[in-house]
This record gives structure tokens, sequence and C-alpha cells, in this order.
């Protein structure tokens, strides 16, 4: 779902919110990669910051810690008697639309807690288009690549439901919009087509002289590294061809405003 406000033109009063006794619970999916887990603590800590004095605790749905049920014990420790779900995910589909609502349900009746509602996912939120632009400029800083010579593959995580592909698909019609590359095309890095190889060929095949991967993912882990291992691959059947990859969203002040306007949306205080 996109959204056309930013979190400076909905505000809300987090020294009242706190007063009330209200917290927020930012939920990840979890990875077993380190890097990916020290990056979404990071963003969490970046949150709590920009909601102070508003308690911010982050839990994992799976695979990695703190899990869902020690996010909410550290808030119900703090004297949260209401909570807030934030999830930080991409687009809508099993995990936002059941596992997280479910999860979150069963850990704050083991505390005590109400849950007053969940944020919606980040979508293509305007604050998420331009860190994905920021992301490509970096990638061709100083380059001086030609639009017309300039092919841009988007790299989305996949999924089996067809509204998550959709939104993914989405966002890159709004990046192709930007007009940074000729062409922008759309693959998938697991469970949806097209998948990544097969689109890396047809955009080698499309006259291009420079390509720009962009892995569409918000922490380090498995998926990144094989985007990049991919795009190797193709850079060494392809040796013509300028490749480069930018590096993923991540923690970013960008994605805070997201998550932080989300949840004003969201929230009735």
């Amino acid at each position: 779902m996109s959204s056309k406000r930013s979190a400076a033109q909905v505000p809300f009063n987090t020294t009242q919110a706190a007063e009330r006794r209200i917290g927020v619970l930012l939920v990840g999916h979890g990875t077993r990669d380190s890097a990916g887990v020290a990056e979404f603590l990071k963003l969490a800590t970046l949150l709590q910051a920009r909601l102070a004095p508003l308690p911010v605790r982050p839990g994992f749905l799976e695979l990695a810690e703190p899990g869902i049920d020690a996010a909410v014990a550290s808030l119900a420790g703090d004297g949260v008697q209401t909570l807030y779900t934030v999830p930080v995910l991409l687009f809508a589909a099993g995990h936002a639309k059941r596992d997280i609502p479910d999860a979150v349900a069963a850990a704050a009746a083991r505390f005590g807690l109400s849950v007053a509602g969940q944020a919606l996912h980040l979508g293509c939120r305007p604050e998420l288009l331009a860190l994905s632009r920021r992301r490509f400029d970096e990638a061709v800083a100083g380059r001086q690549f030609k639009l017309a010579e300039t092919g841009h593959v988007m790299v989305g995580r996949g999924s089996t439901d067809d509204t998550a592909t959709a939104e993914m698909r989405e966002f890159s019609a709004h990046r192709a919009a930007n007009g940074a590359a000729f062409q922008t095309l759309t693959a998938f890095a697991a469970m949806a087509e097209p998948r990544i190889e097969p689109t890396l060929e047809l955009s080698a095949a499309s006259g291009a002289r420079h390509i720009v991967v962009q892995p569409h993912l918000l922490f380090a882990g498995e998926l990144l590294d094989r985007v990049g291992s991919l795009t190797a691959e193709a850079a060494r059947r392809h040796p013509d061809i300028t490749w480069s990859i930018t590096r993923h969203l991540g923690p970013e002040p960008e994605l805070v405003e997201c998550l932080a306007a989300s949840l004003a949306e969201t929230c009735e205080f």
C-alpha cells in the first residue's frame, strides 16, 4: 500500500503515549545471519530514539533471538499495558497477515498486555522509494552511466502470495518512473517468477552496456549473498558489460521514518 504522508506530517505525542503505558513491538522475520540480526537490532535502536520516550522492543518471529515472547515480556516489565505491533516487512504476505498477529496475540495474553493494533507493511512508501533511489545512486556514483546504456534489475525476496509479488512489481514500476535506466526488470530470489538468472540474461541481451542489480532486501542474509553470487556469475559470462550491485536497504533514517509514519497512521493515541 502506498502512502503520500511522512512521519513528520502525521505526528503523535510519544510522551503522552508512554504515560498511558503504551509500547511498541518491532517484529522482524528473523535470520541465522549474525549481520542481519545486528542490522535489525540497530534499526530498533534508531526507532527507539525516534519515538522516545515511547518504549520500543525488538522481537523476531523465528530463527533468531530475542523472540516475540521475550520482547513482550520486556515491555511488560517496563510497565507497558498496551502494545502496537510494527512489522518490519516489505510486503503483505502470510507473516504479516497471520503469523505475526497470532504470535503477538499469544505472547500478549501470556503477559497480560492488550494489543491495540498492527501497523501496515512498508510497501511503496515514499521514504522507502527514496532510500531505494539513494542505493542506486551510490552504486553508480562517479561512473557517468548514460541512461540509454543502463539496465536495472530489481530483485525481491519472492513469495507464494500474489499480493506480495504484485507489490514488488509496483515498487519496481515506481523506480522505473524515476528514469535512472532505460529498462527496469523485476526478478525474485525465491518462490516466484521470474527468477534472477533468466532475468539477468534478459537484461544482458537488451543491449545495455551497464547493468545495475538492486536487491530489494531489508537486511543481510543468505538471499542477499545469493544475489551477489548470481550477479558475479553473470558478469563472468558477459565481461563486455559493466555490472554493479547496490547495497541492500539496511537500517537507515528513511526506513526509520517509514516505520514511524506507519505507526502514526495506525495508532489511536
